[in-house]
């Protein structure tokens, strides 16, 4: 019976090592608003960086715990629309990984007319999938990322969209 439990450990331990092994992570791409008023005054598709900073792998599934931080923003016809979050998330370590974030966001919205400037912190969320299409050595790697943002409303103003990133694992 203990052969055959230190045979499961050690089945279970070595699918666990993760193949998109990663302690820092890095995304870089555009969001893009669902909403028109937002994308009205901070453009149709605004830049949008991430980092993520990996806390301690759970040994038995290919799960990866992360403090995360998260910044999208642009201007267009005079107005400019940005966001600030951190939060926690989780993500398969797998190289097809999907993974989801609770974030507190800042979200700030200036109207073109007269510059007035609207401001407002909440709670949001992101659900993501990604592949990791260009591996390097030691577990880093280039992968592609799909994003579901969802941010506070701040007055009418909805920035929740879709992100679309490179992320650098390293």
């Amino acid at each position: 019976m203990f052969k055959s439990l230190a045979f499961i450990t050690a089945a279970l331990t070595a699918t666990s090592v993760p193949a998109f092994a990663d302690s820092v992570g890095i995304t870089a791409g555009e969001a893009i608003p669902f909403q028109s008023a937002a994308r009205s005054i901070g453009g149709t598709s605004q830049l949008n960086l991430g980092f993520d900073v990996s806390l301690n792998r759970v040994p038995v599934i290919p799960i990866r715990p992360a403090l995360m931080f998260d910044y999208a923003g642009g201007s267009a016809n005079g107005g400019s629309l940005n966001d600030y979050g951190a939060g926690l998330g989780a993500r398969l370590t797998t190289p097809f990984y999907a993974g989801a974030a609770a974030f507190i966001y800042n979200v700030n919205a200036k109207f073109g007319a007269g510059n007035v400037s609207n401001s407002t912190t909440g709670a949001g969320a992101q659900i993501f999938v990604g592949e990791k299409i260009v591996p390097l050595p030691g577990g880093a790697g280039i992968g592609a990322q799909i994003t579901y943002r969802t941010l506070p409303v701040v007055n009418g103003v909805n920035p929740s969209g879709l992100s679309f990133a490179l992320r650098g694992s390293f």
